[in-house]
This record gives structure tokens, C-alpha cells and sequence, in this order.
């Protein structure tokens, strides 16, 4: 009886097969983090957006109270309230909620502003 050496068909295949399946789970896992590094990003960008909007309602800025909402563009829209909460007749406690949106995500910041009345 005559044994030969080397790899038959069969466990050629199996391997073949077990590294293309490996390579596929390498494949999700880099496509799931750039995905995940992507939407976090945005998220970053949302915030900064959202803040920037926020600092621009400056200590003396006459704040008008109600609704307003634009587009930043690049796929960001963001929408702000405004509400009076209390007054003392010189000035205004008023509350503020920015919401900055991209795609079907949103970042929500709420903050309270004093103002001066009209």
C-alpha cells in the first residue's frame, strides 16, 4: 500500500471554504466600525451645530419666544423653542430647546437664558 502526500480535494475545499468565511467576518466587522465611526462623526457634527446655535442667543439678545426651525445643509435641519418661564417685569427666565436632526437621528440640548424685556 502506497500513501501519498499532500492535501487530498476535499480538505482543500474545507479550507478554502473556512477562509472565505473568515474573511467575510473581517469584512462586517471593518464595513459595522467605519458605519459606527460615521455616525458618530455626525453626532459630533450635530453637537457642534447645536452649540454653536445656542452661543449665538448671546446674554443681551432680545429672545422672541415661539418656534423656528432651518437647514443647515449637508443633511442637517434643526428646529429651536423658546418659552417664558418667569419675569420680574426688567427681565425674562426663558427656555430654550435646540433640536439639530440628521437623517433620522437628533441631538436634543436644552438650556435656560435670561433676557431683557422689550
Amino acid at each position: 500500500m502506497r500513501r501519498d502526500s499532500g492535501f487530498t480535494l476535499l480538505e482543500v475545499m474545507v479550507a478554502f471554504v473556512i477562509a472565505a468565511l473568515a474573511s467575510l467576518v473581517l469584512y462586517q466587522v471593518a464595513f459595522n466600525a467605519s458605519a459606527q465611526a460615521l455616525t458618530a462623526a455626525h453626532y459630533q457634527e450635530a453637537l457642534v451645530r447645536a452649540q454653536s446655535r445656542l452661543a449665538a442667543l448671546g446674554p443681551l439678545t432680545q429672545l422672541q419666544p415661539g418656534r423656528s426651525a432651518g437647514d443647515d445643509g449637508g443633511g442637517f435641519s434643526w428646529e429651536m423653542s423658546i418659552i417664558p418661564e418667569q419675569s420680574n417685569g426688567q427681565i425674562t427666565l426663558y427656555a430654550v430647546r435646540l433640536t439639530e436632526r440628521f437623517g433620522t437621528r437628533a441631538v436634543t440640548l436644552t438650556t435656560e437664558r435670561v433676557a431683557p424685556n422689550p
